[in-house]
């Protein structure tokens, strides 16, 4: 009696594909056999499934995907919190599950049934693999190659670094703008951050530096100036600063540097969308020029004559000289939209933006407030510098808290 797990999801799997296990076993001829598939999750068992051997030409295997339990147990990781530049560090951007394989099947003594003859301690990373992960690029500037995007590697590329696929060398914002960052912790050790203070000509003219300590894979920073010189213990940015890096370092190894420019936007009302990008990172994105709002009024009402009974006589007012209402509004729901437009964005940063347009966790920040939205637009167009020169981008929201007036 045996059961061999032949082939099993790879490393920095996605939640969202699915997450296939092929098992055999030496028992597979016997009278209604049936693997049987238990999934736990923190010690505790969350699923069974029981499945007949799938024939084939290199014998009768047990097949099953794990991929529809294991998603069902991820979590919202956007926790923004504290003063100082690290705001959160957990595992939330995983689900971690063991699977064990078990058999069950008749023979001349009755029904035999053995659990746990095999098992696996497996991880699904919530990000989700491009359309074509053969033409983007990585760190190095190395293209990847296909088969990266068959064995659902992609995510490796971002190991130890920042998860967003923006232009990091050229990230506006104002100051007093939050700006989240997230980065994928995979190597143990001790972890520093470094923010250099730049001028107009790239040059560092102040630094500062500390240890931070990385308890979970899954770390989100916020960029602001107030949080960097929280972090710093000075005021190591002003309004007066042109712009400022920040880092991550272990040992010799150094991540992408994320390289901010500071830019005054007095005009407009403007705005931030933070949201969870592709690869289970949460990015921020600026919304400073026009930005408009408008409010739709669902309304729930019914009619009555306006001739009422008033005393001993038919009326169509009151003692007040109001006349009577026909239609009664008893119910008014206000939804709120607001039509949101960049500054002109690099041809990098449109393509990323497709992401915000796919997002399915989005906030809009309202004076420290995190509001969720929905996307309206069902549409995304891409861009070519070449063909369409500068370009700004554009986005329609809708605010997921409703109001109602007066109930009646």
């Amino acid at each position: 009696m045996a059961i061999t797990i032949q082939s099993s999801p790879a490393t920095y799997s996605s939640m969202h594909d699915d997450l296939w296990f092929v098992a055999s076993s030496t028992n597979v001829g016997e009278t209604s056999f049936k693997f049987i598939y238990d999934i736990f999750i923190d010690g505790a068992q969350v699923s069974r499934t029981k499945i007949y051997p799938a024939p084939s030409a290199e014998g009768s295997y047990g097949i099953y995907n794990s991929s529809p339990v294991v998603r069902a147990y991820v979590q919202n990781y956007f926790e923004p919190s504290g003063s100082s530049i690290l705001v959160a560090t957990n595992n939330k951007i995983k689900v971690d599950y063991q699977v064990r394989i078990g058999e069950e099947y008749l023979n001349a003594s009755g029904s035999i049934s053995n659990y746990n003859l095999a098992s696996g301690d497996l991880s699904a990373y919530n990000y989700y693999p491009p359309l074509f992960a053969d033409i983007l690029f990585v760190n190095n500037n190395t293209p990847l190659v296909l088969s990266d995007y068959y064995d659902n590697l992609l995510l490796e590329n971002y190991t130890d670094d920042w998860l967003t696929e923006r232009d990091t060398d050229n990230i506006v914002l104002e100051y007093g703008d939050n700006f989240f960052a997230t980065y994928l912790k995979i190597t143990a050790g001790s972890y520093n951050a470094i923010i250099d203070v730049v001028n107009s000509s790239g040059a560092v003219i102040d630094t500062a530096s500390g240890s931070v300590t990385l308890t979970g894979q899954m770390n989100l920073f916020n960029c602001q100036a107030g949080h960097i010189n929280t972090f710093a213990g000075r005021t190591l940015v002003t309004e007066n600063t042109y712009g400022y890096n920040v880092y991550l370092k272990i040992g010799a190894a150094e991540s992408r540097k994320l390289k901010f420019i500071q830019k005054c936007y007095p005009k407009f009302k403007q705005y931030n969308l933070h949201f969870l990008n592709r690869l289970g990172g949460w990015d921020t994105m600026k919304f400073a020029l026009v930005n408009k709002r408008s409010s739709q009024f669902k309304r729930a009402s019914y009619r009555r004559n306006d001739w009422q009974l008033s005393g001993n006589q038919m009326s169509n007012s009151d003692a007040y000289n109001k006349y009577n209402e026909t239609t009664l509004n008893y119910a008014i729901q206000h939804t709120d939209k607001y039509k949101l437009i960049s500054d002109w964005v690099s041809q990098q940063d449109y393509e990323w933006l497709a992401q915000l347009v796919a997002s399915s966790i989005c906030y809009m920040e309202v004076q420290g407030a995190y509001f969720p939205i929905t996307i309206s637009d069902t549409n995304y167009e891409y861009k070519l510098e070449v063909s369409d020169k500068l370009f700004n981008f554009e986005i329609e929201i809708e605010v997921g808290k409703y109001t109602n007036s007066q109930f009646r």
